[in-house]
């Protein structure tokens, strides 16, 4: 379960990496467009992509890592405040539709989501090895 825990970690560190390059790539195919004073109908395929992983994908995967966390006694703490911050993600996303600035908050807290996910990781990764019902059992000397 701990292998799991940080497979689905590195996952969600790589899919908020790959976030970041679809909106990057949709915005830099924007630009000359918008010098030219054309606007585009509807978002680009890269910025839709870009909202369906963050809506879709990696709330998933955390609730998943939530899950492996409770199954492998290991990584709850850093699961649990992946959730939170994929949850202020999200409302960062909607806000920043009325309020622009709220766009950098979003940014920024998606290097807050890939420190968690790898540090969790990690720690899972070197947490030590604990059976939560095993019990010592004295055995008479032979």
């Amino acid at each position: 379960m701990r292998t799991a825990y940080k497979v689905v970690a590195h996952i969600i560190a790589a899919a908020v990496v790959i976030q970041a390059a679809l909106i990057a790539w949709s915005m830099f195919g924007l630009i000359p467009g918008l010098e030219n004073g054309t606007v585009p109908g509807e978002p680009p395929m890269t910025a839709m992509l870009h909202g369906m992983i963050g809506m879709y994908v990696v709330p998933v995967l955390v609730l998943v890592l939530v899950v492996i966390a409770l199954l492998a006694h290991a990584g709850l703490k850093w699961a649990l405040w992946l959730l939170l911050a994929v949850a202020v993600q999200i409302a960062f996303a909607f806000l920043a539709f009325d309020a622009a600035w709220v766009g950098a908050l979003h940014g920024i807290n998606a290097f807050t989501i890939i420190a968690l996910a790898e540090v969790g990781a990690r720690a899972v990764a070197h947490a030590p090895e604990h059976v939560a019902h095993a019990k010592s059992v004295m055995r008479p000397a032979m």
